[in-house]
């Protein structure tokens, strides 16, 4: 038991490490000049931090995205991860990357739970960058990587009425928060997940993360149908094949986009076949044998906050 145990810590060490050496590769490799600040907020008594990037320039209403970074990550790496702030600078949006405790997110899983009240820190960091900014209550975003992707799942069912929109990656709804999760409006929902998956299964079950089970998910198809009956969406969505974009890749993208809903809500699912457990687009910061492939089929970064500008809360 013992050297199983030690034979885990290695393995979230080594992971560990090698995102670091991946985050440092994306920052020195950045085109855009970065301007991010790290920022803290007490909630509840603790104190959170979180960086923040704000475009050139901000004195007009703006829209307000936030990142969650995945279990084991910082809102720094997240920065790197996604490439949103040269995206910030160019479409004039505030994004903001918070921090876990623990490096993780109460998403809504039971196994979650000992992380924190973070949907008090989502809805607190939103008052006080509004306080600061001229931030556009019709135009707040969620999006986020595996523990943060689920946590968008669990923030958008929680926070409807603030959260305009929502865009998971390699990240899908747990099966405990479902039956629970009831939003007041319909929600726009851009979800992306590949079917190589070996953390977070693409077709639902356990979450698997160093050979330890982190509690059911539901599959990326379920998910976005959960979501599509909540907008009152037709059931019977449109699938099509996008066309490739990279060479020698092994991935395809598959898209799933359900019409009809109601406030002029949409629900998208990218299937990335052959994808792994990683930010489409972004760097493969992980070996693929340990979180397969990192697609070069859709830049995800782009596609999430043009499909977020492109739908306000109505």
């Amino acid at each position: 038991m013992t050297r199983t145990i030690e034979a885990r810590r290695w393995w979230l060490r080594s992971l560990r490490a090698l995102a670091l050496v991946a985050a440092a590769g994306m920052a020195a490799c950045a085109q855009a000049a970065r301007a991010d600040t790290t920022e803290h907020l007490v909630v509840g008594g603790v104190s959170r931090t979180y960086v923040l990037h704000v475009p050139p320039s901000p004195g007009r209403s703006m829209p307000l995205v936030l990142s969650f970074h995945g279990h084991g990550g910082t809102g720094d790496e997240q920065s790197h991860l996604t490439g949103f702030d040269a995206l910030a600078d160019r479409d004039g949006f505030i994004v903001a990357y918070p921090d876990g405790i623990d490096r993780g997110w109460n998403d809504g899983r039971p196994e979650t739970a000992k992380n924190g009240d973070d949907l008090a820190f989502a809805s607190a960091l939103i008052d006080a960058l509004q306080q600061r900014y001229n931030v556009d209550p019709k135009r707040i975003y969620a999006t986020g990587f595996s523990n943060g992707a689920i946590f968008s799942n669990y923030l958008a069912c929680n926070e409807s009425e603030r959260i305009a929109a929502i865009a998971p990656v390699s990240g899908t709804m747990p099966v405990a928060d479902a039956p629970r999760c009831k939003p007041k409006r319909a929600i726009p929902v851009l979800e992306i997940d590949g079917t190589a998956d070996p953390i977070v299964p693409y077709n639902g079950g356990e979450i698997t993360l160093a050979g330890l089970k982190r509690g059911q998910v539901l599959s990326a198809p379920a998910t976005a149908a959960f979501w599509a009956k909540n907008a009152g969406c037709s059931p019977d969505p449109a699938t099509s094949t996008l066309p490739p974009i990279a060479t020698s890749d092994g991935t395809t993208v598959t898209s799933t986009t359900y019409s009809g809903c109601s406030s002029h809500a949409s629900v998208v699912l990218y299937t990335i076949q052959g994808g792994g457990h990683a930010w489409p687009g972004g760097p493969q910061y992980l070996p693929a044998l340990l979180i397969g492939p990192a697609s070069r089929e859709l830049d995800a970064s782009d596609t999430i906050i043009q499909f977020f500008l492109a739908h306000p809360m109505t």
